[in-house]
């Protein structure tokens, strides 16, 4: 928990951990998201609003929700290095090439794209 900490105290994985929570919760209601937790409505605006962190076990309930692969996933996520799948030889997730794709340049978005429509 400490590195998760750490990283939070810099507003670049502040953000990145308040995108992450968002995705997670999707469309539910913050009170239904907490519930789905185990947690208070009050516990999961405290994280977004970067004065809390959720525990391991739901740190990797959020990474999962949020279509990562689990919470090494999200600590790499909130690092700002490489997403890997940590299932071995299974592909990561669309979740996850997303936040990928988020990296590179417009120009390179658009060759992605391209690219994925021509393999349709």
């Amino acid at each position: 928990m400490e590195i998760l900490q750490a990283l939070m105290d810099k507003e670049q994985y502040g953000e990145r951990f308040i995108e992450i929570v968002t995705r997670a919760k999707g469309d539910l209601s913050q009170t239904k998201f907490a519930r789905e937790l185990g947690v208070s409505s009050s516990t999961v605006q405290k994280w977004l609003a970067g004065n809390g962190f959720p525990s391991s076990e739901n740190m990797d309930k959020i990474a999962k929700k949020a279509g990562l692969s689990g919470i090494d996933a999200l600590r790499n996520y909130l690092k700002g290095e490489e997403v890997k799948s940590d299932s071995g030889d299974q592909p990561i997730s669309p979740e996850e090439i997303f936040l990928l794709a988020k990296r590179l340049t417009k120009e390179q978005r658009k060759r992605l794209i391209n690219l994925m429509l021509e393999d349709l």
